[in-house]
């Protein structure tokens, strides 16, 4: 997975994941660094072949999901939503990344629709769905310390599988 090599090299990539903690430095809530973007690169690859989509390569959802979370920062500081910040700062990597436009398009798409609501009326990718479910599914919000205190606690799918 060459391309990805290169993102997870890529200085801006690197530099939007220390802003990133940097802003969440006194978060008691779930972060965003890499640990969280390997977990959600797993589940989204995971559920696309569960889903059985040949379209979408392990590179183009591997790409989605560690750069889904890059604009953090950005709405930490101005506000701005961070999934169309993501977007707007995921271009340029992929590009520098070798993806052609094509794939640009398609993961730029996911990284910018993966908070929409299924109900919303928005036509959605294999990819954007994929990656929204694998960011939910990524929180271990049953054995989390701040739990009590999370709004996003209620929309997680196996928020009560264990208790501690």
């Amino acid at each position: 997975m060459t391309r990805i090599e290169r993102i997870l090299n890529n200085p801006s990539f690197l530099e939007y994941l220390r802003q990133n903690e940097v802003a969440e430095k006194e978060r008691s809530f779930c972060g965003h660094g890499f640990d969280h973007l390997l977990t959600v690169a797993r589940l989204t690859y995971i559920f696309l072949l569960e889903d059985g989509n040949p379209f979408i390569t392990r590179e183009m959802a591997y790409a989605a999901a560690l750069l889904h979370d890059i604009g953090r920062w950005q709405e930490y500081s101005s506000g701005v939503d961070h999934a169309v910040a993501g977007a707007d700062l995921a271009g340029p990597i992929l590009a520098a990344a070798d993806f052609d436009q094509g794939e640009a398009v398609i993961i730029i798409k996911a990284i910018r629709q993966h908070r929409f609501d299924e109900s919303e009326n928005v036509h959605r990718s294999p990819l954007s769905r994929a990656l929204k479910k694998a960011d939910r599914y990524s929180r271990l919000c049953f054995s989390c310390q701040a739990g009590d205190q999370c709004n996003k606690v209620e929309e997680q799918p196996h928020k009560n599988s264990l208790q501690y």
